[in-house]
């Protein structure tokens, strides 16, 4: 999304003079208007476009984490459904999953996506999530059906269908890319969601290492955390520093933080919550967990726990 607006940019003018701004325009001519204008304009030059390309681009897979089945079959291409008939429409399909995704994305039910719900869009729509800028923000506005009011401003529905007819006419690809972030499959059926909590042996290993150390045994909470190749002198190490031994009185307190700190992110890990990506194999391993920060007044940060099987038995990665 942004591409097809980023190439009709320099006929905005001419376009909002002949066809946008006539109130019995209807919105297949508006739309067929801007994707005149983008095939004229012909491929994208760099720049502006070229930023844009690289912002919705496809994600590269991190390295060293293996596929997980499910990650494998979204991977696999799957036959895909016509978006537009003949006449540059909607389909059935595709107008139903529009008016799903409106939907979901009008969180206060105003039947108006504000700026805020269109952000919240672009980061769900993105693997960075990233926002649109105020420059694509701005064109939104002025391509597409916006409502001002005094009970608010948004894109409404047939706004927002023209914005995703507009691009689906100039570069179906995109659209494709944006409906499988958002869930959708090439039928434009919604995948079952992916799983963001551990499962599995993994999760009885969490659910071990957390009685453990809510109960104080740390240093069993040691030998079950760290992988088999540690050795005692780490083990050491890292045991008198979740239990404070030998600290000063000035840092003994952040030694119990620290404890707790790690005890939050792995209960992150076993329930699911603040966790936006679960990548890897959780029967195999690695399983690398992606999540907010539990930590008061940190939940910006974003955090990450890796989990290997080592020898038979889950553990997390030094």
């Amino acid at each position: 999304m942004g591409k097809a607006l980023a190439q009709a940019r320099p006929q905005r003018e001419a376009a909002r003079a002949r066809h946008w701004r006539a109130p019995s325009a209807p919105p297949r001519r508006c739309c067929r208007v801007l994707l005149a204008l983008s095939l004229q304009l012909g491929p994208p030059a760099m720049g502006k476009v070229g930023a844009l390309r690289k912002k919705y681009g496809k994600p590269k897979k991190s390295g060293g984490a293996k596929e997980s089945k499910e990650e494998k079959e979204e991977r696999a291409p799957s036959p895909q459904i016509e978006l537009l008939d003949d006449v540059c429409e909607c389909t059935p399909a595709f107008k139903r999953a529009l008016v799903e995704l409106f939907a979901r994305f009008d969180v206060d039910g105003d039947k108006l996506l504000s700026e805020a719900e269109l952000k919240a869009f672009s980061r769900a729509a993105n693997e960075d999530e990233r926002e649109f800028a105020e420059e694509e923000m701005m064109e939104i506005k002025d391509f597409f059906d916006w409502k001002e009011g005094p009970a608010g401003a948004g894109l409404t529905l047939r706004g927002w269908m023209q914005m995703y007819m507009t691009q689906t006419q100039a570069r179906e690809e995109e659209t494709w890319e944006d409906l499988h972030r958002l869930g959708y499959n090439g039928q434009l059926k919604l995948r079952p969601a992916p799983s963001t909590k551990a499962e599995g042996e993994l999760r009885a290993k969490l659910e071990e290492l957390l009685a453990l150390g809510e109960a104080g045994k740390l240093k069993e909470f040691v030998d079950a955390f760290v992988a088999p190749d540690v050795d005692q002198e780490d083990r050491e190490a890292f045991l008198e520093t979740l239990c404070g031994k030998g600290a000063e009185e000035d840092t003994l307190a952040d030694d119990v933080g620290q404890l707790q700190g790690l005890l939050a992110e792995l209960r992150c890990c076993l329930t699911g919550d603040g966790v936006f990506k679960v990548e890897g194999d959780q029967e195999e391993g690695p399983a690398i967990f992606h999540f907010r920060s539990p930590a008061p007044g940190m939940h910006h940060i974003d955090r990450e726990v890796v989990f290997l099987k080592e020898e038979g038995r889950w553990c997390a990665e030094g």
